[in-house]
């Protein structure tokens, strides 16, 4: 028998139809992530209530909110790179359970400080697993379908904050703060049963680290992907194992690495400037605060649109290209949002613009992020790609507050934060997959 090697067995599977199983693992992962979705905006749902009951300053409620995402940056970068060692499936496990522990104390919280350290632990929980999702995806879909199932794995996770925000309306109204947090924690809780016994681990991650312990594992999967299991017999193969983040400042890994950073930097930087202070700026101009925060609603719904987008013309066209095309416009769409004297309706279509073209620029980073990479460096590339991006989400709103209280006017400053955006296209545009 000729053992196959893992760049044989991708190439097989880049090529064949998905299968039921391929898709069911792609529908488990966007159950996590609409999960994760509700788990990220839990806080700015109950940041009210929370403050009222506490009698919290408004430095300190920013704290709170912010603490999620310090978590998420700390978890994609180092927690994520850990299923490169243990495996995708145990790591998510083991995000899973940081999320359901982290929520489930969230619940049970009497002081602001507590409250903040739970947010933070959830977020490492989350970041590790929204790295670790993405790789799955990309690992179990094909090439065709690739970019399409990931853009469906992203918009789920407005789609979860979407029907979070409705789910929150009737608990806050009925039980109260604490019970949004409890039933995010219940909600992980009974996820994991269903990850243990139904989310296989990933062969591109099994066959590169392949030994005779999980070749009964790999043949069993290579049966449910209608592969040939007379393929995966023989030797353990003699793969480089991942040595974290030295292993992709390398070559052949180093431009990419720094491209595919600069991209998510630049992109998020960008992003989280507008979803954190669109509404705002539309509420101080002179819109109703349900005006306001119905921009946003605009902003995530033409961005689950454009992500769909997307995920359909890479079925067609280079991901690159598009991905830098994306990027040009969403320059387009911020200049138009800040710049043109629009009314109530062309402000809110030019918000769903706005959407469209960040959400669907971000996935297709995610997209491109798991091809620069081997299986055995895959999780490790994701999870710091992702990190580094949500360090410019994390400053983005600061930033943005500094240039507004030295005098800039809200239309100058959307025009600064969307700069960037030029040399992530053209740095985007220059990579290889």
């Amino acid at each position: 028998m000729v053992d196959s090697t893992v760049s044989e067995v991708r190439q097989e599977l880049d090529s064949r139809p998905m299968g039921s199983f391929q898709k069911m693992v792609v529908a488990i992962c966007c159950a996590l992530n609409m999960l994760d979705g509700f788990d990220v905006m839990v806080m700015p749902f109950a940041a009210s209530s929370v403050a009222d009951e506490w009698q919290l300053t408004p430095t300190f409620l920013g704290i709170m909110l912010t603490a999620a995402l310090f978590g998420m940056a700390i978890g994609s970068l180092a927690i994520a790179p850990l299923g490169d060692r243990l495996g995708r499936r145990k790591l998510v496990l083991v995000c899973l359970a940081l999320v359901t522990l982290g929520m489930m104390a969230s619940s049970q919280a009497t002081h602001g400080e507590h409250l903040v350290l739970y947010r933070f632990l959830t977020g490492l929980g989350i970041g590790g697993m929204l790295a670790t999702l993405n790789t799955l995806v990309s690992e179990f879909s094909n090439r065709s379908k690739r970019g399409f199932c990931i853009s469906v794995l992203q918009s789920s996770f407005p789609l979860g904050a979407i029907l979070g925000g409705l789910i929150s309306v009737y608990l806050m109204s009925n039980f109260g703060w604490r019970a949004l947090f409890l039933f995010g924690a219940v909600a992980s809780a009974c996820m994991m049963p269903l990850v243990y016994w139904k989310l296989p681990e990933s062969l591109d991650f099994l066959l590169s680290h392949k030994s005779e312990s999980v070749l009964s594992e790999i043949k069993r999967l290579s049966g449910k992907m209608g592969l040939s299991e007379d393929n995966f017999s023989g030797p353990p193969e003699n793969a480089d194992k991942s040595n974290g983040l030295k292993a992709i400042l390398v070559q052949p890994f180093k431009r990419s690495t720094y491209s595919i950073w600069t991209g998510f930097f630049c992109l998020m930087f960008a992003f989280y400037y507008v979803v954190s202070w669109t509404s705002k700026l539309l509420v101080d101009a002179g819109l109703s605060t349900a005006q306001g925060i119905s921009a946003n609603i605009y902003i995530m719904t033409g961005g689950i649109i454009g992500s769909i987008v997307l995920g359909l013309l890479t079925q067609r066209f280079d991901v690159t290209k598009l991905t830098s095309a994306y990027l040009l416009l969403c320059v387009v769409a911020m200049a138009v949002f800040g710049l043109a004297d629009l009314e109530l309706v062309g402000l809110l279509i030019s918000a769903s613009f706005m959407g469209f073209f960040l959400i669907g620029a971000m996935i297709g980073l995610y997209t491109i992020a798991p091809d620069l990479y081997p299986p055995t460096h895959r999780a490790t590339g994701m999870g710091w790609a992702i990190g580094v991006g949500r360090i410019g989400a994390i400053i983005s709103p600061f930033f943005g507050g500094v240039l507004l209280d030295l005098g800039l006017v809200s239309d100058q400053v959307i025009i600064i934060f969307s700069l960037p955006l030029i040399v992530a296209a053209f740095t985007v545009k220059t990579i290889k997959v």
